[in-house]
């Protein structure tokens, strides 16, 4: 391993063979690797990219080989592109459907079906049941006094995951908006309607507040939220007022879509 990045030759992966390690960070796989066992990566919290030298293939992978890897940006074969590689790694750190990764067809428009009938059902599911729902099926347990000290515990209380949810949905919307290859207008119909019901002002204005989970995409999630939700003027300079103060990229990109950058809406970020 050399600055993060590890190269990995051989025929198999054994099954946690890099379980919860922090020093990962590129993980090249070579095309001669036949299968890679169950939580081989899981938890590797720094991973974010993972290439391999040879085509996607049946039988590749075991069970959750990158869960709980929350920074993972792309998984990317040989005969995949790169939208297909930043979706692969959104099937297993933010929509949880590890079969996607499993499947025959990675890559092709059926695949993309799939993927776009997992995020359409997310959306139409209701968080505190579904919450509910795994706690009694002893999934994993509601944090009441929000500690979250026992292991498979989430800290906060059930409004708080409820809350963080509904950002993950947000994050998956605009995902598929950014990487719009093989969107159905129908599909994306429903997620820019999505956004919409969740946009500043309305709800838990997830839809807005979510921009900032992700550093990388944030201008580029950004201009589709206005894009899509079509704000007014005055609203726009709440929405400033309404920016981390860290994120000087999002606020500038707002700065100069509200009367073109003018010194009134400057003052906003004294």
């Amino acid at each position: 391993m050399n600055d993060g990045r590890c190269e990995i030759y051989g025929s198999r992966i054994e099954s946690r063979a890099y379980l919860s390690s922090k020093d990962i960070r590129n993980v090249v796989i070579g095309a001669g690797i036949e299968h890679i066992g169950d939580w081989a990566f899981a938890k590797c919290s720094n991973l974010m990219t993972v290439s391999f030298a040879g085509d996607h293939r049946p039988g590749l992978f075991g069970k959750d080989v990158f869960m709980g890897c929350a920074r993972l940006g792309s998984i990317s074969f040989r005969d995949t592109d790169d939208v297909t590689a930043a979706l692969l790694a959104i099937c297993t750190n933010k929509m949880y459907c590890d079969h996607l990764l499993r499947a025959e067809d990675v890559g092709q428009k059926s695949w993309y079906g799939k993927w776009d009938i997992r995020l359409v059902t997310e959306l139409k599911s209701d968080d505190a049941e579904a919450r509910m729902s795994a706690a009694l099926c002893g999934e994993e347990d509601i944090s009441y006094d929000g500690i979250g000290s026992v292991d498979g515990e989430l800290p906060g209380e059930t409004d708080d995951y409820v809350r963080q949810e509904e950002y993950r949905k947000c994050s998956l919307c605009y995902t598929r908006l950014l990487y719009n290859k093989y969107l159905s207008d129908a599909t994306r119909g429903i997620i820019e309607d999505h956004l919409r019901a969740n946009s500043f002002g309305s709800g838990n204005s997830a839809a807005f507040y979510s921009l900032f989970d992700d550093e990388a995409n944030t201008t580029s999630y950004m201009r589709i939220y206005l894009d899509t939700v079509r704000h007014d003027k005055c609203t726009l300079k709440k929405l400033i007022e309404a920016v981390p103060f860290d994120k000087v990229d999002a606020r500038s990109y707002l700065i100069r879509q509200s009367d073109g950058g003018s010194d009134k809406i400057s003052e906003l970020l004294l």
